[in-house]
């Protein structure tokens, strides 16, 4: 059979792991031949199968398939290479405001290193161009950009289409930095004809460009026929922004495409900002304690790189379609200091409105904070509470953790279950927490994962009592450990800080299966919402822990085009260098012997420029030392 695909096969030493169950799938060579395999691994080239009844692997050329096999092998490669250089850029996002050229440079590493996906080269044009003025290093950067995701459209048009746009804009911009307006309108044309609806980033610098290079003076070159196919594209263009107001500038577009097998999101499905002017901070997990109050994880409603207004809110009944948002109202929680500004609520979502969570704070007393949790007043709330076990599960004994996954489907994905056991028992004191050193809680340390979206979430032991409450996982790597507080302790908590309801003790004539679907019905998804946030450290943070809502995310450019970042003037005398301008004046040399006549040639003068008084130029009028 092998023999019959005309293909050269390399054989590897391959064996097929106890109970593995293989994903066969048809495959076609170019010459028509089909076999069944499973696919083992790929590179850019080769693909390793095992075919049905083979015991060994074998290394295939990509180029002796069939079109369709190459084109799903493509992709394949692609959504592997997109994730690997994501998760290797996302933990560097972080810190692109406090140290932006280590940041670049890392970048481009990894960029250069992982050489389909288009991430890095994105975001470290970004920080080349906004940062530190390297407009032309930026525009190489962004040109490969392009070119990667173009190869990557070859094999699948709709693959990277909002990075396009974005790599396009940014291009665009590091090209008007250049004073060159022609090419910077095409980059906005085919930004625009890249994605369904205009986004608002390139509208405005495509306006704001058509503004500039109206005066004849303008130091932007910019042609009539380019004006007017940029300016036809943006009238005839579906608008995304109808009513958007950006501030004046030039801005970078930082929108991109999740990797397609990433937990990163863009926005959750099913779940839109109670208001325009909010973007997702935090998401977590919570459950019904008490009739019309919901307990969470702190961290989850705290936020600790945001400090204005929160608005919070739960999803009830997210696997349902008809899924519906709620309000909290206020909330308590274990905090040292305020995590943010207390406000008025209002009544509702109206667009008139003003709706803010009130925050109110557990301090903690003798030294010790207790359980780090929160307590949510939800008034709509119509769901039984769970049963709450009276102490801490003992050592050694099993348990599950249940709560939502991040992503943009984490909702359509459902409650999802992490089981371990409980491992030991270690004091919080400042580690991974704000509370500093004046704050202290003890925790159960187990060995299933608490991971972003089920903090919050109810722990069960085998009988389904909820037995504590998930709180975070301070370390990554293979051997960290999952953080719970038991429900001996946040039972303690609930009782001195909750004066209005009871938890729910155990009832020992309902099952297991009883319990399990009561707490799965009491389990919420919980939100938490700030206003939008402009700074770099904000935005890129966003990227880098997958928080952001579905509104666009950009950064305006601070350099001056007019002086290039230098915030002086060249003096326009072109024959002017540093003040001085260079000249020809006639002068005698001597006479003539034989005519008596004066010898005349012609000597270089320097003169000082009357243009610029001597000063080579002028202070920029448009910035501040080269930044408006």
């Amino acid at each position: 059979m092998l023999l019959a695909l005309g293909l050269e096969l390399a054989t590897t030493g391959y064996s097929q792991p106890p109970g593995h169950a293989p994903a066969l799938r048809q495959w076609k060579s170019a010459a028509g031949t089909v076999v069944e395999a499973e696919l083992i691994s790929q590179n850019d080239e080769t693909v390793e199968l095992l075919i049905k009844g083979q015991n060994m692997a074998r290394n295939i050329p990509i180029a002796q398939l069939s079109e369709a096999d190459q084109k799903y092998l493509a992709i394949r490669w692609f959504d592997a290479q997109d994730l690997r250089q994501f998760e290797l850029v996302k933990d560097h996002l972080r810190t692109v405001a406090e140290r932006p050229q280590t940041v670049s440079r890392l970048l481009i590493e990894i960029h250069n290193e992982v050489k389909e996906s288009p991430y890095a080269g994105l975001w470290a044009a970004v920080t080349l161009s906004c940062g530190s003025n390297e407009h032309s290093r930026a525009a190489v950067v962004l040109e490969d950009t392009l070119r990667r995701i173009e190869k990557q459209q070859a094999a699948d048009p709709s693959r990277h289409r909002m990075t396009f746009c974005s790599a396009n804009n940014n291009l665009a911009v590091c090209l008007i930095k250049g004073r060159k307006g022609d090419s910077a309108a095409t980059r906005m044309v085919r930004a625009i004809e890249s994605v369904e609806r205009m986004p608002p980033i390139v509208q405005s610098n495509a306006e704001l460009l058509h503004e500039l290079t109206t005066n004849t003076d303008s130091f932007i070159t910019f042609s009539p026929s380019t004006r007017q196919r940029l300016m036809r594209t943006v009238a005839l263009s579906d608008n995304a922004g109808s009513g958007t107001k950006m501030e004046a500038g030039w801005h970078y577009s930082l929108d991109f495409d999740v990797p397609s097998k990433s937990d990163a999101k863009i926005k959750i499905d099913g779940v839109d900002a109670p208001r325009p002017d909010l973007q997702l901070l935090a998401t977590g997990t919570g459950f019904v304690a008490a009739p019309g109050i919901v307990l969470t994880a702190r961290p989850v409603v705290e936020t600790t790189n945001y400090h204005g207004p929160k608005l919070i809110t739960v999803i009830v009944d997210p696997a349902s379609s008809s899924r519906r948002s709620e309000l909290v109202r206020d909330l308590l929680i274990s905090s040292t200091r305020s995590v943010a500004v207390s406000s008025s609520v209002g009544s509702g979502f109206g667009s008139g409105s003003v709706v803010w969570t009130h925050y109110s704070y557990v301090r903690p007393k003798n030294g010790q904070m207790g359980a780090e949790i929160a307590a949510l007043r939800v008034p709509n709330l119509k769901l039984a509470p769970v049963e709450v076990a009276l102490d801490d599960p003992a050592k050694q004994a099993p348990i599950q953790i249940l709560g939502f996954s991040r992503g943009q489907s984490a909702l359509q994905r459902g409650l999802q279950t992490q089981t371990g056991e409980v491992l030991q028992s270690r004091s919080v004191r400042g580690s991974f927490s704000a509370l500093g050193a004046s704050g202290s809680g003890v925790t159960l340390e187990t060995s299933a994962r608490v991971m972003g979206g089920n903090r919050g979430g109810p722990v069960l032991d085998a009988e389904n009592h909820v037995v504590g409450i998930a709180y975070d996982t301070p370390v990554s790597g293979s051997d960290a450990k999952g953080l719970f507080f038991g429900s001996g302790e946040f039972r303690r908590w609930f009782y001195e800080n909750v004066q209005t309801a009871s938890l729910t003790d155990p009832e020992p004539s309902h099952t297991a299966a009883q319990r399990l679907s009561t707490v799965e019905n009491s389990s919420v998804a919980v939100y938490c919402w700030g206003l939008k946030q402009k700074s770099t450290s904000q935005l890129f943070s966003e990227i880098a822990d997958n928080s952001r809502d579905a509104g666009g995310l950009y950064l305006r450019d601070n350099w001056c085009v007019a002086c290039d970042g230098r915030g002086f003037l060249d003096c326009p005398v072109r024959t002017c260098n540093k003040g001085v301008v260079a000249g020809r004046e006639t002068v005698v040399k001597g006479v003539n012997p034989l005519t008596g006549r004066p010898i005349r040639a012609q000597q270089v003068t320097q003169e000082r420029c009357t243009t610029c008084n001597g000063k080579g130029g002028r202070i920029c009028p448009h910035c501040k030392n080269g930044k408006i």
